[in-house]
């Protein structure tokens, strides 16, 4: 959510009219250590407890883990089922610094009239048979510096209010234990951005930097049918369910931002990275070809 919001723009400069800029941008949105382990307390809860392991549980984005927790889930009848779950390992060390990596490919084209920038990202769902991503985006970058009188100088102040929507389904059925079918999880973003930039150009090398806010929401759905089996907790008999599309949940984010970068311009190739300070910190490095 946080790599979405980022790389939007290497200067606070817009295009002239009809000019264009067909850039890449790579984004490492670094999680911080302290959710990389989650604190299981048992008392926090009525329905689980910790049947062996640590109480130190590894999130997506730790290690491995080694906690077995129990499940106490009361039916329909007042009966209670009874299973245990080994939780996951996560994924923080296969990922390069520990971070969250995005990419995007984007194109801006300069509108008549209104010294702004038209911005656009999209990405057709591609992926192989178990992992499908696709991408749509758009923002506008209004220049305010003949605004604020300040067209003449190096110095050029604009602002930027932008919209990203990524969507990725990821079959599980090959890695599932549970018996069932069309088991997959499917994840929409959709992330949105509002800041103010400047810049300050000295022909060769350019500094710039921006200020501004973030908000994002993800939906995480798992679809499908799963053949699940419990315990009864009087008799200990066996017990089979079957549930279909069983979790849906969603997470939001939000704060503010501060970036500061650098662009080297090399004629119409244009090479610029930057660091963003928010709740997940994010490098941002990209190259674009760009027509004034």
């Amino acid at each position: 959510m946080y790599g979405l919001n980022n790389g939007w723009y290497s200067t606070a400069r817009t295009h002239k009219k009809f000019g264009f800029d067909i850039t890449f941008v790579a984004n490492l949105a670094k999680v911080p250590s302290k959710d990389e382990m989650f604190q299981f307390v048992e008392s926090d809860y009525s329905n689980i407890t910790l049947a062996s392991g640590s109480t130190g549980i590894q999130t997506l984005m730790g290690g491995d883990n080694n906690t077995t927790l129990s499940a106490r889930i009361q039916t329909e009848n007042g009966d209670y089922k009874l299973t245990d779950f080994t939780m996951p390992d996560g994924i923080g060390d296969d990922l390069p610094m520990n971070a969250v990596p995005t990419a995007t490919l984007q194109v801006g084209l300069g509108i008549p009239g209104i010294d702004a920038d038209l911005k656009l990202r999209y990405l057709p769902k591609v992926g192989g048979s178990d992992l499908e991503v696709g991408m749509f985006g758009v923002g506008i970058q209004k220049n305010l510096s003949k605004i604020l009188k300040i067209d003449k100088t190096p110095v050029d102040v604009s602002a930027l209010i932008a919209y990203t929507k990524l969507t990725s389904e990821y079959d599980i059925q090959g890695d599932s234990d549970l018996d069932g079918s069309g088991q997959m999880m499917e994840f929409t973003t959709n992330a949105y951005t509002i800041q103010a930039i400047a810049s300050v150009n000295l022909k060769l090398i350019e500094f710039y930097g921006a200020v501004g806010y973030n908000t994002a929401k993800m939906d995480v759905d798992i679809k499908g049918s799963y053949e699940l089996e419990y315990r009864e907790e009087g008799s200990g008999m066996s017990v089979s369910e079957t549930v279909v599309d069983p979790v849906s949940i969603d997470f939001k984010a939000n704060g503010l931002r501060a970036t500061i970068g650098t662009r080297f311009n090399l004629g119409f190739f244009k090479l610029f990275g930057d660091y963003t300070i928010q709740e997940y910190n994010t490098i941002t490095a990209g190259i674009a070809f760009s027509f004034r």
